[in-house]
């Protein structure tokens, strides 16, 4: 399903929340807190292919457990499906690789003093009529500046570093909905840690067990000895989907039903 499906979809969701009557939004806000209180675990997940099968929008979804071990995709009037099966296809990786590198400069400088001026004293006379024989020195003088010179180099090292990024894998999920019996499937896009996040879910051994032991005994399934106890399952499967259709249709509420569903099956 392209982007532009998938925003067709959640607008037809809302039109069709918006068609509601008062009552009928307050009735879907009880069953809805009803059954959030019924959650127990709860995982966002990210569809490859399969939202529609169990009711999902595909994008910004989220899979929640409830207390009965039963999984929903969605908080209003969802479908509930056992998991049968978690099976991640295996991690997948690209390298990359950064290149460090650092230099060091070294090097020796050399200063040497230029001086200039009056080598030394010079004493001398000066002679002035009239006044006499007056005797002056001047004191040599130096001054300059200092000159510098100097070399250097530079040491350069390189090291490259490779890495590993995870990219994304993918998680087959089974599921057996809870009211019709039938198996589906649905692709999750996933890392390693997305999958160790949907192993910390409950997957129910007994009927994927029960399904490999009525694939290995099909023919023995079709024997009349066997039609009473076809009958004994398939009732409890037409009742759940009685109040399935009073749930649909706001007769009962969400938490009504699944306390008939649980009586139903035993748990």
């Amino acid at each position: 399903m392209g982007l532009f499906d998938r925003f067709k979809e959640a607008g037809n969701k809302l039109n069709e929340a918006s068609s509601l009557t008062p009552e009928e939004k307050e009735a879907r806000k009880q069953a809805k807190m009803a059954l959030k209180a019924e959650v127990v675990l709860e995982e966002a997940i990210k569809f490859v292919s399969g939202h529609e099968l169990v009711g999902a929008s595909g994008f910004g979804s989220r899979i929640y457990q409830l207390k009965d071990n039963t999984v929903i995709f969605g908080l209003n009037n969802p479908d509930h499906f056992w998991i049968t099966g978690i099976e991640f296809a295996g991690p997948k990786y690209h390298e990359i690789q950064t290149t460090k590198s650092k230099s060091n400069t070294k090097g020796k400088s050399k200063t040497k003093k230029h001086r200039h001026g009056l080598g030394g004293a010079v004493i001398g006379t000066i002679l002035a009529p009239g006044v006499g024989t007056v005797a002056g020195a001047i004191v040599g003088s130096h001054s300059g500046k200092d000159k510098i010179k100097g070399s250097s180099s530079t040491v350069g090292e390189a090291s490259t570093i490779t890495s590993q990024i995870e990219d994304d894998s993918s998680t087959v999920v089974k599921l057996t909905n809870a009211t019709t019996g039938q198996n589906v499937q649905i692709i999750l896009l996933t890392k390693i840690r997305d999958y160790q996040r949907l192993m910390s879910f409950h997957v129910n051994v007994e009927i994927t067990n029960k399904d490999n032991s009525d694939d290995h005994s099909e023919s023995s399934s079709h024997k009349p000895g066997n039609a009473k106890s076809d009958t004994s399952l398939s009732s409890p499967v037409e009742e759940i989907r009685k109040y399935k259709q009073l749930l649909d249709d706001g007769i009962i509420t969400a938490e009504e039903f699944s306390q008939k569903k649980k009586q139903l099956l035993g748990l």
